[in-house]
C-alpha cells in the first residue's frame, strides 16, 4: 500500500469512525436531558470529520486521475473496495467507544453547565488533567446490553432500511470516481451523478430511519418509554452501519457500472 493509499485509508477510517460516534451525543443527550446541547458537544469531533474528509476526496481523486493517466483503471476497484472497508473499520472502532464517549459527553454537558463557555470546556477536556479524568470514563460495550437488544420490538423494515441508507452512502462516492474511471469523456458528468445516487439513501432515511429513531428518543426523553431502549435502538443502528458498509463492497461494481451506463447516454 503506497503513502497516499494509505492516507485515503486511514482518513475514511477517521470519518467513519467520527460519524458513526454521532450516536453517543444521543445516548448523552437522552440521559442528561440535554439531548441539544450533548449534539453541539459533537459538533467539536465532526470538525475533525469534516477536515478528514475534505482531505481524503481530493487524494482518491488524484489516484483515480493518476490511474486513468497511465491506464491503469483495473486496480481502481481494488482502492475503492480499500476504502469502503475502511469505512467498516471505522464503524467498528466507533462501536467499541461509543460507551465511553457517550460518558465524556454528559461530563462535557455538566461542564458547560457550570462555565457557558465551549471554547473553556474543550480546552480544559484537552488538557493533561482533562484527559486522564477521561481515562475515568471510559468502558467497554456491555455483551448483555447487545443479547437484550435483539428483543427489541423495532420494525424489521427500520433495520433493512438503515442497512441499505449505510450501503448506497458508503458506495455513492467510489462508485462514482469508478464511473469517471471507465467514462473519461464524461468524468465530470459521472462524478455529478453520485448525489443523484446518494438521494435513494436519503429519501429512505427521511421516511423511515429518521421518524423512528427520533420517536423513540422523545419518548423516552418523556420517560413514555424505559432508556435503555435508546440504547437498543442504537445498538441496532450501529449493526446496521457496520451490514451496510460490508454489502457496500457488493454494490460497488454494479453501482459504478450503472453511473457509467448513464454518463455515457449523457455524453453521447
Amino acid at each position: 500500500m503506497d503513502t497516499q493509499l494509505l492516507m485515503i485509508f486511514l482518513l475514511t477510517v477517521l470519518v467513519n469512525t467520527i460519524d458513526t460516534s454521532a450516536y453517543a451525543a444521543r445516548l448523552a443527550g437522552v440521559r442528561t436531558g440535554h439531548p441539544t446541547l450533548a449534539s453541539s458537544l459533537y459538533n467539536v469531533l465532526a470538525l475533525g470529520s469534516r477536515g478528514a474528509n475534505a482531505l481524503a476526496g481530493p487524494l482518491l481523486a488524484s489516484l483515480t486521475d493518476s490511474a486513468v493517466h497511465t491506464q491503469n483503471i483495473a486496480s481502481l476497484l481494488q482502492v475503492y473496495r480499500l476504502v469502503v472497508l475502511a469505512a467498516s473499520i471505522g464503524t467498528v472502532i466507533a462501536a467499541l467507544g461509543i460507551p465511553s464517549l457517550s460518558r465524556i459527553l454528559a461530563r462535557g454537558i455538566a461542564a458547560y453547565e457550570n462555565r457557558r463557555s465551549l471554547p473553556q470546556v474543550v480546552v480544559r477536556g484537552a488538557s493533561v488533567q482533562g484527559l486522564w479524568r477521561m481515562t475515568n470514563d471510559l468502558t467497554p460495550p456491555r455483551l448483555s446490553a447487545v443479547r437484550e437488544s435483539r428483543r427489541s420490538p423495532f420494525p424489521k423494515r427500520f433495520l433493512i432500511a438503515s442497512v441499505l441508507v449505510t450501503a448506497i452512502s458508503a458506495v455513492s462516492n467510489p462508485a462514482a470516481m469508478y464511473a469517471s474511471a471507465l467514462v473519461p469523456e464524461g468524468a465530470r458528468t459521472a462524478t455529478s451523478l453520485s448525489p443523484l445516487l446518494a438521494g435513494f439513501g436519503v429519501v429512505l432515511s427521511i421516511f423511515i430511519v429518521n421518524p423512528v429513531a427520533a420517536m423513540i428518543t422523545d419518548e423516552a426523553l418523556r420517560a413514555k418509554r424505559p432508556l435503555k431502549d435508546v440504547t437498543y435502538i442504537t445498538i441496532w443502528q450501529v449493526g446496521a452501519q457496520l451490514l451496510g458498509t460490508l454489502g457496500a463492497q457488493l454494490l460497488l461494481w454494479p453501482a459504478g457500472q450503472a453511473i457509467a451506463f448513464i454518463a455515457r447516454r449523457l455524453v453521447a
